[in-house]
């Protein structure tokens, strides 16, 4: 009898197989397409066609590590074959990425990722809020103490100079009345006084710029 005569029904029904369960994937019938692969796989373990469709199985199942082990087996039986070879990479690079993932989260729960370069993502958009309603608030959402204490104790001893000195606590009225009308002042402005809410001011405006560009580069770096 003609060996070929004999292995081409088996090619067929793998072959038919193989499209049924693409159908059923296509469709998201998930459990039927991993079902109508098994069967395939039964009857020819060395197909690396069906571990790649296998594999593509298990990724859009959010399953990266049954993927890995099928593109991996499906690569060792095809290694030339340039797409099995690119999902391969990516399931290997993703998993790497949820293992790094995984272990930043499991130092900061252990009380490790202060002080170890060990960053959590932040949310730019809050850092900015953040330090617009209160300079360096933003700062110290971010993990960066050192700055976000500097930003805070300049606000502070600008507030205690203001409350300190003659007229300091007029000194946002007394501003805006000589840019408008110098005349309805209450009294006059210190050189001391200015220059701190120069200061001031200066570090609130650093503050708020700060905040969620150094929360985006935080994230790239993670």
């Amino acid at each position: 009898m003609n060996l070929g005569s004999e292995l081409d029904p088996k090619r067929e029904e793998i072959e038919r197989l193989l499209r049924l369960a693409h159908i059923h994937q296509v469709r998201g019938e998930r459990s039927k397409a991993k079902e109508l692969l098994q069967q395939a796989l039964e009857l020819d373990t060395e197909s690396a066609g069906v571990w790649e469709l296998l594999g593509d199985y298990q990724r859009e199942a959010g399953d990266w590590q049954g993927a890995h082990d099928a593109y991996k087996k499906a690569h060792e039986l095809d290694p030339t074959n340039a797409p099995i070879e690119r999902k391969y990479a990516e399931a290997v690079l993703q998993l790497t990425r949820q293992q790094e993932q995984y272990q930043q989260w499991e130092r900061a729960l252990e009380g490790k990722g202060i002080g170890e370069g060990i960053a959590l993502p932040r949310n730019p958009g809050l850092a900015f809020l953040l330090s617009l309603l209160m300079p360096g608030v933003g700062q110290l959402y971010n993990g960066q103490f050192v700055k976000g204490g500097i930003i805070l104790g300049i606000m502070v001893l600008g507030v205690i100079v203001f409350l300190a000195t003659p007229g300091g606590s007029d000194f946002i009225y007394n501003l805006l009345a000589y840019l408008v009308n110098p005349a309805r002042a209450r009294g006059a402005l210190s050189g001391l006084q200015l220059f701190t809410g120069l200061i001031m001011l200066l570090a609130w405006v650093y503050a708020f710029i700060d905040a969620p560009l150094s929360a985006a580069a935080q994230n790239r770096m993670i």
